[in-house]
């Protein structure tokens, strides 16, 4: 019972930490790279605004990149803008691997980073005519698609809380054999 319940705690700990640390790394703006190469260049929340700011400039791949997320038909992005460096922006709501593949492979993670902003409004929130009725903040956000993307698509990321967490299981470890040699109590 008592390995059941460490496998718990190491599932839960890995399964937390990891896209805490993601996305605090994203809001310090350390930019964690996913592993297409694309950065995650910030996170924006309203009583947290650590997105990059318009540079003011057009960047040249602008057109380019959204042409592109037009054409591959991903309804997750609100904006995209041109910041310092010659690089373009992508403001969405939501985080998949699709997303990011398709622009690492297209573009390469210099010229294009990632913005996370999950509360932004819907762009459109009632389309005329017949249209596709707007989607719910479930289907426009994605949660646990954006949480596994976020637990797997980052590998410093996921590396460091992996290796955190065998150093405290093996803290843990040794902590409970001293205990047990010490009041020679079998645990």
């Amino acid at each position: 019972m008592l390995r059941l319940r460490d496998a718990a705690v190491t599932v839960l700990c890995v399964a937390v930490l990891t896209p805490l640390l993601v996305l605090s790394a994203a809001a310090t703006g350390f930019g964690p790279r996913h592993w297409s190469g694309v950065r995650l260049a910030g996170l924006q929340l309203p009583f947290l605004d650590a997105a990059p700011t318009s540079s003011g400039t057009r960047a040249q791949d602008l057109d380019t990149v959204t042409d592109e997320l037009v054409a591959m038909s991903y309804r997750g992005w609100t904006a995209a803008y041109s910041v310092a460096g010659d690089r373009v922006q992508l403001e969405t709501t939501r985080l998949d691997f699709s997303l990011f593949s398709t622009l690492g492979s297209r573009f390469g993670g210099d010229t294009v980073g990632v913005v996370y902003s999950p509360l932004t409004p819907p762009v459109a929130p009632d389309p005329p005519g017949d249209g596709p009725a707007a989607e719910t903040t479930w289907q426009r956000t994605n949660p646990i698609g954006t949480w596994f993307t976020l637990l797997f698509g980052f590998p410093w990321q996921l590396g460091t809380v992996l290796l955190l967490t065998a150093l405290g299981w093996t803290l843990v470890l040794r902590r409970r054999r001293a205990t047990e040699k010490l009041f020679n109590i079998p645990l």
